[in-house]
């Protein structure tokens, strides 16, 4: 329950939370008492509260009538923050955490996986996986891990190959469109999914696996005696690597059990003269090696490549053949020394005596994962086909002395025993005749252990081991692990058919009347003809079926096993509970989780010359020329710019658009800024983000955005309302509400990240993790300031280009239409404005989230045309109802820095809304009220039916009566074009 907090009343409308403890100021709340109690149903007060702890911030933290509860500030937060002592928090201008369920998995860089939920007080010390833009797996830190509740609903995302997953409706998934708010995915949508799983974390114990003493008797052992300053050097530098004591929770661990379990396969320990240590394997491979190496403290050599030729006796002859080389060798008594000392062995394995080292059977089953996969990188096949479906069992072969073989059939069942434990099942280690070989030293035989490979036992290995340090093997085991759940997905398919065609056939129906019902893709007449009257049990799989290569051909993505995987399902399932997030220390945010790759706004309006008279027989026609000129939901834009001209957008806004054909110089002259806010730069925008707004311009988006086609139904201030260019009621106007899409998120995430990183003495000061901010003083807040500035001018040019658009859509219906601009206002934005405090004139960050600025008369930042009367507000109603447009006051000045609400405010989750009403059924309801809609979505229409929101006509009225902004006209809608 959100914790109950004390309240004064002011006045009708206006509340204050007096100020306490870390408060620097108090809370002010503008809130009628029904928007005042759902208020406290959630943690908008508190956030309210949190925000008033923020330095540097002057009067009051405030609360708008259409506030709840948002991510850091609630949205209807609005805070001034001092231009030198204070900052700006990405969590004042519009974000919101975006989550997973506790149980999602989070796939670790050693590996192995952890719930979300059980990294709580392991996060700032663990590695994650994530994917780069080229699709590249990598290992990084996390930066920050957050939890919230969540009281609605998640989505539960099902693909093809049976990965699932849980967030929360805002939680980006990685598309083959690009990122995708879970919401707004459909079937249709193609996902990228990672099949590897590898096995759960677990915490390893502090027991010491190797002393500092047992190392010296193994330098002892090689001839690296305390003569000479040998052995004191080589001790010096393992002391300064902090290697020994070498315990099974060491950080070295994990990469001197990959480096050990490929030593068994493709690597070689000399001792003899010089002490090294030489690995083969591709150089794409070894450079993994190295990095490996190093990451323990070791220096190494450059990757080597040399021509060899082999001349070896075989029962079937003299056998000569010549091959190319690659390896790195490292030279270094302490390495060597060392990984002898854990147990490998060295010189010839092939005449050595040798097990598992018995240690590793102590370790987390996770670290034994990671000796295994090393050494089948080195030893065990690949995965191959050997027709177009099935897979050869694997081989793991292995040549010893003939006098040795009792060794070597110990050694290979060790694998199996480790095998077992990870529900891998293995065929008993055989001789293979074929393999004997005469060498200078004696006669060697051949070994093979054969992992079967049927579905689980070869899903088992595939999902939960893997390879190392052979990335064609593990990208190849990745695929066949997808490829294997989608075949046997078929063959269960063509089973049940023949199951039932059976049963029916047992009910006397016709043959012909069976295949009608059961024929598919994957079960044909012929089969289902065969099922009736064979006596088959099981079904293969389908002719038609793709194969492996195909598969690979059609579905890989990248070199590190990526697939694209088809959404088969996507169910709303209510939740109420805790839901977490982390954020990573990188620039990417795709990371794995449970397999799936998981990453400001403004209303402009127009005035036109027609009657609602005059729309009303054309609507329909109408609606659909606004949809094609204007692409809705999460569609691609009409417009394609190249990257360069975005950068142009970003820097410059809608003078880009007005220079390149689209709008009027009054479209710009009657724009919050201009259209073109200063500061802005998109060198400060990442090319993630800019990769997620490049396709999405002078589109509207999805959600409670809109292009609406109003009729002015009510004046209230004529004289102000003439000055706006609304002369009579009926006077139909278009009213835009959209911005800056993906990519103002984006800026958002991405920034946060970076403070989080850059301020972690912050962070542990504040209230709240979400309000982290880049001090004024710091160049970050300027850097910021920036990407944020260039992001809202994306939004005001994709708003300017809207425009044009309708402008178009009306002419083909309404030839001689005419669309002037009102005004364009912004709502999620910080800006550096000056106020009068105390008497004081001060230059502060003014955040406004979900806050819309309302300037009074006399404002140098207003349009001259309207400097005299004050700056024109827009507030939004949501689909169906009204929309008002009001005018800013000097009360508004004084007890909110000229700010008002932006909207009507959501009270209902979109899940709910989802539950209650159909979009076909709310669409007719609407129609028949003579409100007409175009949607890509009934989905999009149900979630945004009117009741979801709060009263329009409450919020205005509050705003009204406190004075944050005067009432002017009423707008009702005619049609609505929607994402």
């Amino acid at each position: 329950m959100p914790e109950k907090i004390y309240l004064k009343q002011i006045s009708d409308v206006e509340w204050e939370i007096p100020r306490e403890g870390k408060m620097n100021v108090p809370t002010r709340v503008f809130a009628s008492v029904k928007m005042l109690q759902k208020m406290q149903q959630d943690r908008t007060l508190e956030q309210g509260r949190n925000v008033a702890c923020l330095p540097g911030i002057y009067k009051y933290a405030i609360v708008l009538p259409d506030g709840h509860e948002g991510y850091g500030f609630p949205i209807g937060g609005v805070a001034a923050l001092d231009y030198e002592k204070g900052g700006i928090s990405p969590g004042g201008i519009g974000y919101d955490i975006n989550c997973f369920h506790p149980e999602v998995t989070i796939s670790m860089g050693c590996g192995a996986w952890l719930k979300i939920k059980d990294l709580e007080n392991i996060w700032d010390r663990t590695k994650i996986k994530f994917s780069d833009q080229n699709f590249n797996l990598k290992n990084t830190n996390l930066n920050l891990f957050m939890k919230r509740e969540e009281n609605g609903y998640l989505y539960e995302i099902t693909t093809k190959t049976g990965h699932k997953i849980k967030v929360t409706g805002d939680h980006p998934i990685l598309t083959k469109g690009g990122m995708k708010e879970a919401k707004d995915l459909s079937l249709n949508d193609i996902t990228f999914i990672h099949s590897f799983k590898g096995v759960e974390y677990e915490e390893p114990s502090d027991e010491i696996i190797l002393t500092k003493k047992q190392f010296e008797e193994v330098l002892e052992k090689l001839g690296v005696t305390s003569k000479g300053s040998a052995r004191k050097q080589v001790l010096n530098f393992i002391d300064s690597l902090n290697i020994l004591p070498l315990r099974y929770n060491s950080e070295q661990l994990p990469y001197l059990l990959k480096l050990i379990g490929f030593i068994f396969g493709d690597g070689v320990i000399s001792v003899s003269k010089t002490k090294q240590v030489s690995f083969y394997a591709k150089s794409e491979d070894l450079q993994e090696i190295k990095n490996d190496i190093e990451a323990l403290g070791f220096s190494t050599q450059n990757i080597f490549q040399r021509k060899r030729n082999h001349k070896i006796k075989t029962r079937y002859g003299i056998r000569e053949f010549s091959f190319s080389e690659t390896s790195l060798m490292k030279k270094s008594a302490a390495f060597a020394a060392l990984l002898i000392a854990l147990g490998c062995p060295y010189g010839s394995k092939t005449h050595k005596e040798y097990r598992v080292p018995k240690w590793i059977f102590n370790a987390p089953l996770w670290q034994k994962r990671l000796f295994l996969a090393a050494f089948f990188g080195a030893e065990l096949s690949s995965p191959k086909t050997m027709n177009k479906y099935n897979f050869y069992e694997y081989q793991l072969n292995m040549s010893k002395l003939e006098s040795l073989k009792d060794n070597a059939i110990d050694f290979l069942n060790d694998i199996r025993l480790m095998l077992l434990e990870f529900g891998v099942e293995s065929r008993a280690p055989v001789i293979v005749e074929g393999y004997r070989y005469e060498g200078v030293k004696g006669g060697t035989i051949g070994l093979r252990l054969q992992i079967p490979v049927n579905p689980q036992n070869h899903l088992n290995f595939l999902e939960k081991i893997n390879y190392e340090y052979n990335k064609e093997k593990r990208r190849k085991a990745c695929l066949a692990a997808n490829y294997i759940k989608l075949k046997e997905k078929v063959v269960e398919e063509r089973e049940n058919v023949r199951a039932n065609a059976r049963k029916m056939h047992g009910q006397k129906i016709s043959s012909n009347q069976i295949i009608e019902e059961l024929g598919s893709v994957y079960a044909s007449e012929s089969f289902i003809q065969k099922s009736l009257f064979a006596k088959h049990e099981g079904a293969r799989v389908a002719f038609n079926f793709m194969s492996f290569e195909e598969y690979c051909q059609q579905y890989a993505v990248g070199e590190d096993g990526l697939a694209w995987s088809e959404i088969e399902e996507i169910k709303k399932i209510p939740y109420t509970g805790y839901v977490y997030d982390v954020t990573i220390n990188d620039e990417n945010h795709d990371l794995i989780a449970n397999n799936f790759i998981v990453s400001n706004c403004g209303v402009r309006l127009l005035a036109t010359n027609l009657g609602k008279e005059e729309i009303y027989p054309k609507i329909k026609p109408l609606l659909d020329s606004l949809f094609r000129h204007v692409p809705a939901g999460l569609g691609s834009s009409n417009i394609k710019i190249s990257r360069e001209q975005l950068d142009d957008v970003l820097d410059r806004g809608a003078k880009w658009a007005l220079e390149n054909g689209y709008g009027t110089e009054d479209d710009l002259m009657l724009s919050e800024e201009e259209g073109s806010m200063s500061g802005a730069s998109a060198a400060a925008v990442s090319d993630v983000a800019k990769k997620r707004g490049h396709n999405q311009i002078a589109t509207l988006g999805s959600g409670n955005h809109f292009l609406e086609v109003q009729y002015v139904d009510e004046i209230f201030d004529k004289e102000k309302a003439r000055a706006f260019g609304i002369s009579k009621e009926g006077q139909v106007t278009v009213m835009i509400h959209c911005g800056s899409r993906g990519l103002g998120h984006q800026v958002c995430s991405d920034y946060l990240r970076e403070m989080e990183r850059a301020f972690p003495e912050i962070l542990a000061a504040l209230p709240d993790r979400e309000l982290i901010y880049a001090p004024a003083s710091h160049k970050l807040c300027q850097k910021y300031f920036s990407a944020m500035a260039a992001a809202a001018n994306f939004a005001w040019c994709n708003r300017h280009i809207i425009a044009h658009q309708a402008r178009l859509a009306f002419s083909e219906i309404f030839p001689g239409a005419e669309l002037k601009p009102i005004y364009d206002v912004a709502h999620n934005i910080c800006k550096i404005e000056e106020h009068e405090v105390n008497g004081e004139l001060k230059k502060v960050y003014m955040h406004r989230k979900g806050g819309t600025r309302a300037f009074c008369a006399g404002r140098k930042e207003i349009p001259s045309r309207y400097r005299s009367i004050g700056q024109p507000v827009l507030i939004p109603g949501s689909m169906g109802t009204a929309s008002h447009i009001l005018v800013g006051t000097e009360k508004s000045m004084k007890i909110a820095f000229g700010s008002t609400a932006h909207g009507s405010g959501r009270e209902m989750s979109r899940h709910e809304a989802l539950r209650r009403w159909r979009g076909e059924a709310l669409k007719n309801e609407l129609e028949a009220k003579k409100i007409f809609i175009k949607s890509a979505s009934w989905k999009g229409i149900a979630e945004e039916a009117p009741l979801a929101y709060k009263d329009i006509e409450e919020v205005v009225d509050v705003s009204h009566k406190a004075g944050l902004s005067s009432k002017v006209a009423r707008l009702k809608p005619i049609g609505v074009v929607k994402g």
